[in-house]
């Protein structure tokens, strides 16, 4: 299960990208997707990770992890550019953006992620249109074809 931490600046705003994303997301349930650029130009973490394999129900995709650490919270973020790319399926380019608050442990950590895929889902029925779809989503090298 992914754990998130809520946190803000003293000045009244948030201090990364990462924490305006948990500020805005509620503490039960499952996180959506981001929409977000490639070339988004807030400094989103990107804290080396292992992609393991992944598993898709509906619109919740299960991603298997590792990574270093042990003594920290970690915090992630699927991030998807919203242009897509013309092929078929359509592609869309993913990104797991990954918060290690300087965790220097050197346990080997593995964790199932899950994020809610309806936003993404939503943006390409926007484009193409109500009804049945597909989207492979590209992240870390591998397709993950969802249709839905």
């Amino acid at each position: 299960m992914l754990l998130l931490l809520l946190s803000g600046c003293g000045a009244g705003g948030p201090l990364d990208p990462m924490d305006a994303f948990l500020e805005a997301t509620p503490q039960m349930g499952v996180p959506p997707v981001l929409l977000v650029p490639e070339d988004d130009p807030r400094p989103w973490p990107m804290d080396p990770w292992t992609f393991r394999s992944h598993a898709l129900d509906g619109d919740t995709l299960t991603l298997s992890i590792r990574y270093g650490g042990g003594c920290r919270v970690h915090r992630f973020a699927l991030l998807v550019d919203p242009s897509f790319r013309e092929s078929h399926p359509v592609q869309a380019a993913a990104r797991l953006a990954h918060d290690a608050d300087g965790d220097m442990c050197r346990a080997l950590i593995s964790e199932d992620l899950q994020f809610d895929l309806g936003p993404l889902r939503r943006h390409y029925q926007a484009a193409y249109g109500a009804g049945p779809g597909a989207i492979d989503l590209v992240l870390a090298g591998r397709r993950i074809t969802w249709e839905f």
